[in-house]
């Protein structure tokens, strides 16, 4: 009889690991090692049949800035299959959706113009550290953009931060060397 519950614990116990699995599905040239910069869980009804809400990877990307370079993981981990077992009395079932990307890897290379305009929007609705965050991944996915520059430099003049804001203007002005305006504002935040 020990021998009998000792096979069904084990079996109770490795047959939930059997199913967990991961795929990954890749974007351009992302790394599928780098960070997760979204994760969502998406939940199912009659063990998977009927989606109960509805996690789009490709959108949470998009959200995220990224749109040529990125990994989209879904995964049913063990937490997963843990919760399945003790959901999966009334049906209910889950599998985890992360996006793969971010700082350091692949994926801020291909933000590019996208990041500008995500930058641009945040800005607008007055979110300087968004805007901060968006414009410097802007810079770093095009370093020739005077626009990114540009953007950059209002930000941290909004934020109060004259010399960096004075730095990233001089660049945008290095660029793009027929912005008078700008070149002027800079003369004047140097004579402030």
């Amino acid at each position: 009889m020990k021998k009998m519950i000792y096979f069904l614990c084990l079996t109770l116990f490795l047959f939930p690991m059997a199913g967990c699995y991961t795929m990954n599905h890749t974007i351009g040239s992302a790394d599928p090692n780098g960070p997760v910069v979204a994760k969502d869980t998406q939940w199912f009804l009659l063990w998977g049949l009927i989606p109960l809400n509805n996690v789009d990877g490709g959108q949470m990307a998009k959200n995220k800035g990224l749109t040529n370079n990125y990994t989209i993981q879904t995964q049913q981990s063990v937490l997963d299959v843990f919760l399945n077992i003790i959901t999966g009395f009334v049906t209910v079932y889950s599998r985890t959706v992360a996006v793969i990307g971010g700082n350091g890897s692949a994926a801020v290379v291909g933000g590019g113009a996208n990041t500008l305009q995500l930058a641009n929007q945040a800005m607008a609705s007055k979110d300087y550290n968004t805007a901060l965050q968006d414009y410097q991944a802007a810079v770093n996915a095009n370093p020739n953009s005077a626009a990114a520059y540009q953007g950059l430099g209002t930000c941290y003049y909004y934020m109060g931060q004259k010399d960096q804001a004075i730095n990233a203007y001089e660049k945008a002005v290095a660029l793009d060397p027929s912005n008078t305006r700008l070149q002027a504002f800079i003369q004047k935040l140097k004579g402030q």
